[in-house]
């Protein structure tokens, strides 16, 4: 009898490792489906023919973007709408490391009416670019600021290691640990942006990066412009400026913005 229930017993536990072998096998091959709703903030204008479409970094959110969404001389000029990554905000919970759906997500977003300029802020940058290589025939105009773009300079630092432990996450605010998950791959992300033809983005691109970045280091704004059509993408370096210049800036940026704006319109 104890012969027979170990012979049963052994053929159970095969038949479900093997069960749970093959279902995991299935789940991998198919992908995830990609949440079609993202936290938003508009300011429509109905009389515009553009929309301006603001995507933010990591850690961030769509309310970094009010001090543009209320500027008066953009308000003026296009629909205004910012937008919670996939991870952040109001948008789907569960952290996205790729950049291809990242910028997957935000697609439905792009205006089929309206020319589209993309601003995209650090991590926001690679993003929109993606974005841009998804769909160049609908997206006009570009403004990218302090992206991250070289994979070599961006490998995770000492600092994410530390908080990829079990303990920093217990400590770290849900959106920081969201970041440091994107963090982690980033370079390998990159790496397969990097790997893409940008020959089609022909659309008019500015690129403004602070010369005293020591988060996105301004090489990677020289990485992107070497890739990037020459004739229409131009790189602007900022004296005295770092990583935030995107809020301790706002007129600056604001001129970019307005400057695409005219270019591609």
């Amino acid at each position: 009898m104890k012969k027979r229930l170990k012979i049963w017993g052994s053929a159970f536990s095969i038949v479900f490792i093997t069960a749970v072998v093959f279902a995991q096998l299935r789940t991998a091959d198919v992908p995830n489906p990609i949440p079609n709703t993202l936290g938003v903030i508009e300011r429509l204008n109905a009389d515009s023919n553009a929309q301006i479409l603001f995507i933010h970094g990591s850690p961030g959110s769509k309310e970094g973007y009010l001090g543009y969404l209320d500027l008066p001389d953009l308000q003026s000029i296009a629909d205004l709408v910012a937008i919670d990554r996939l991870g952040f905000g109001a948008s789907n919970p569960e952290p996205e490391t790729s950049i291809r759906r990242q910028a997957q997500a935000i697609l439905p977003y792009l205006s089929n009416e309206k020319a589209n300029i993309l601003v995209g802020h650090s991590l926001g940058g690679p993003i929109a670019l993606q974005l841009a290589l998804i769909a160049p025939e609908k997206v006009h105009g570009m403004v990218l600021v302090a992206p991250a773009f070289d994979p070599e300079l961006e490998h995770p630092k000492w600092y994410n290691y530390i908080a990829d432990t079990v303990l920093a996450k217990w400590l770290l605010p849900d959106e920081w640990n969201q970041s440091n998950i994107e963090m982690m791959s980033l370079s390998d992300e990159l790496e397969k942006l990097a790997s893409q033809n940008w020959e089609p983005l022909t659309m008019p691109i500015h690129i403004v990066h602070g010369e005293e970045d020591d988060i996105a280091d301004p090489g990677n704004s020289s990485f992107a412009i070497k890739k990037l059509p020459s004739k229409t993408s131009k790189l602007f370096w900022v004296q005295d400026e770092g990583h935030f210049v995107l809020w301790q800036n706002i007129p600056l940026i604001a001129k970019h913005v307005q400057a695409i704006f005219k270019k591609a319109l």
